[in-house]
């Protein structure tokens, strides 16, 4: 609150006094913004979200809080005079700052259901830490400032240093240009940083934290200095150590403020970036151990062993799979990636039994949930499709039926395997009949698979969507049941790249929803990395390498991976690309020995006569290839080219 005195009156000004609150309630933005710096997740949107509703909540509440109590105290020091020393703006810095941090928290902790913006406990500890130090510096400020009053310390100077200049106060003058000369020497700081080289540029948030310290620091040490010489001992005491002179100013506030900011950036914020950043590294190598050791002990959904499919044609037999084997654990996403023709889609069928006539599946075990789908009738399997396994075909143009509505056909799926269950539910319900639980059903589906104005969609025909969304309603018929395993057969080949990523995400999504197993079949790598824990490759129907998706990317073993991956086109490294020799064998007449020999840069011997076992080279990472089996001894001169 502001007393003007005009004819020997006090009059409150209350416009000056709102100025004085609104001032420190932008200073506390900014300050609770820095004190979240790093602690919030910024990709996070509905973090921020919630940080910035229960900041601006607590913010106003503090601001109400804040002109009411300085309203209350001018009218009560209009009549008391002793309580006029309270109605200061450094007054309303404390108070302001004891509510607002500890109202922020328990907003924080009414919205904030799923602990999302302090999630850790040490960013907890942080954030109590770094609020409870404001809150320490705006009491001791206006502690300082009270005793200036008490003492009757005259902040403006009554006898002005520069009798040229009246207005002249070096008290009031002091901070200004303290001000001034800090944002200059951040501003040069700013342009050393950029004139070094990238090597040697520090992390942004390094770099912004030093400034803040610095910045502090340097306005802060004159601050104290200017309060204490000028104000305690020369016009208390009378004691004049050093005059406040402008060149004694300036030398001080930047020494402070460049030391401050490469030392703290040197020896304090560089060291504790690099030392959590190698404490990620560690905790995420840690992380994927673990993965793998999970990986070990996680339930089998589907063990298919020694699979053989064959096609006998006029032309001759042929080879589609030969003597598979591969296991896909509960949650995960294995993929399958290989050439146009080298029997993905075909293993993909045999599980299902899809294979017609002249195809055949020779020998082999499909083991899912612990039953052997080959020795199942027909009837008995189709209990399984559609609803503990489904499948995405790559074309939903012609996996869709032109003459039922998108509705009927996932409400199909829905009353085929889920029948009784429905009639339990529509016997429960009021007014309800089986088909309206149906609807509500089909509808809750389009909603979880993101499409825009379900109830409208619902009763549209497949040639009034358009791919995406017809791709979307066949993965609304592949979930529906909330199958154990879904096989995903090249969902995304046929749409454009924007609605590719669409799709990926939301499989990826729906996975972890569901915690549905998948099966994805693709030839493309980029997809695969996306998508996969696990990746198997497979070369003219046998699979060559097959493992944790991080090893194939980093370790390739198999040298048909290799050229695999040595074709990918990366932008800007054209000269890099690199095409596999030779083309894809005929099925009906493969080479002997391994199939990919007449390829291969790497051939040798045994190679052209022998069919390479499948061995294991590390943890549950299994490798086709002579050139690692232990009685050719041949590793080195793979691992060196």
């Amino acid at each position: 609150m502001i007393f003007i005195v005009i004819d020997g009156q006090y009059y409150i000004n209350y416009v000056l006094t709102l100025i004085e609150v609104i001032f420190l309630s932008v200073f506390f933005y900014f300050a609770h913004k820095t004190i979240m710096t790093e602690l919030l997740d910024e990709k996070r949107q509905k973090a921020k979200r919630i940080n910035n509703r229960s900041a601006n909540i607590s913010l106003l509440i503090t601001l109400g809080a804040a002109i009411f109590s300085r309203y209350i105290i001018g009218f009560i020091g209009y009549f008391l005079i002793e309580i006029r020393a309270l109605d200061t703006l450094y007054f309303s810095l404390g108070i302001m700052s004891t509510l607002f941090f500890p109202l922020y928290l328990i907003f924080l902790k009414k919205f904030d259901k799923e602990n999302l913006v302090l999630k850790l406990r040490k960013s907890k500890k942080i954030y109590l830490i770094r609020s409870l130090f404001v809150i320490i510096v705006s009491w001791i400020t206006f502690s300082l400032f009270l005793s200036i009053d008490l003492l009757n310390i005259p902040i403006y100077d009554l006898i002005p240093a520069d009798p040229q200049n009246p207005n002249y106060d070096p008290f009031l003058l002091g901070f200004e240009w303290a001000a001034v000369f800090v944002l200059l020497n951040l501003v040069i700081s700013k342009i050393i940083i950029a004139s070094l080289p990238t090597k040697k540029v520090p992390p942004k948030i390094v770099i912004r934290k030093a400034t803040i310290v610095s910045s502090v620091i340097a306005f802060g040490i004159w601050s104290i200095q200017l309060i204490i010489v000028e104000l305690y001992l020369s016009r208390y005491f009378g004691i004049n150590l050093y005059e406040q002179d402008i060149r004694i100013l300036f030398t001080t506030v930047s020494a402070t403020y460049f030391v401050s900011f490469f030392v703290s950036i040197r020896y304090i914020f560089l060291p504790k970036f690099l030392e959590e950043e190698n404490k990620l590294i560690r905790e995420y190598i840690e992380k994927e151990e673990l993965k793998e050791e999970k990986v070990k002990k996680q339930e089998v959904i589907l063990d298919v062993s020694d699979l053989t499919t064959r096609f006998f044609t006029e032309e001759g037999v042929v080879y589609a799979v030969e003597g598979i084997s591969f296991k896909v654990y509960k949650g995960e996403v294995l993929g399958f990636v290989g050439e146009t023709g080298c029997g993905k889609s075909v293993s993909a069928l045999s599980i299902l039994q899809l294979i017609q006539p002249p195809g055949e599946i020779i020998n082999g075990r499909i083991d899912f949930l612990n039953e052997d789908l080959l020795k199942k009738t027909s009837k008995e399997i189709l209990s399984y499709r559609g609803d503990k396994i489904t499948m995405i075909f790559q074309d939903p143009v012609n996996s869709l039926n032109p003459v039922f509505t998108v509705g009927k056909q996932i409400a199909e799926v829905l009353l085929l395997h889920k029948e009784e269950e429905l009639m339990i539910e529509a016997s429960k319900g009021k007014n309800k009949g089986l088909y309206d639980i149906l609807r509500e059903r089909t509808m809750q589906i389009l909603k979880d698979m993101n499409i825009p104005s379900p109830e409208k969609i619902i009763d549209r025909y497949p040639h009034e969507l358009s791919g995406g969304m017809r791709q979307r309603i066949q993965i609304a018929m592949a979930i529906a049941c909330s199958p154990v395993l879904l096989i995903a057969d090249e969902p995304t080949t046929a749409l454009d790249v924007t609605v590719q990523n669409q799709i990926l995400k939301l499989m990826k999504d729906l996975q972890k929803d569901y915690n549905t197993s998948i099966l994805f079949i693709t030839h493309d790598l980029s997809v695969i990395s996306k998508m996969c824990d696990r990746v198997a490759v497979m070369y003219c129907g046998s699979i060559v390498e097959y493992g944790a998706i991080k090893t194939i990317f980093k370790k390739t073993y198999h040298p048909y991976t290799k050229g695999l991956l040595s074709a990918v086109p990366i932008e800007g490294k054209k000269e890099d690309l690199k095409a596999i020799p030779g083309m894809l064998p005929n099925p009906i007449y493969p080479p002997t020995g391994c199939k990919f020999h007449p390829r291969c840069t790497y051939c040798f011997e045994p190679c052209k006569s022998e069919i390479p076992k499948s061995l294991e080279v590390e943890s549950n990472y299994f490798v086709a290839c002579h050139l690692y089996d232990p009685k050719f001894n041949k590793t080195e001169v793979a691992t060196s080219q």
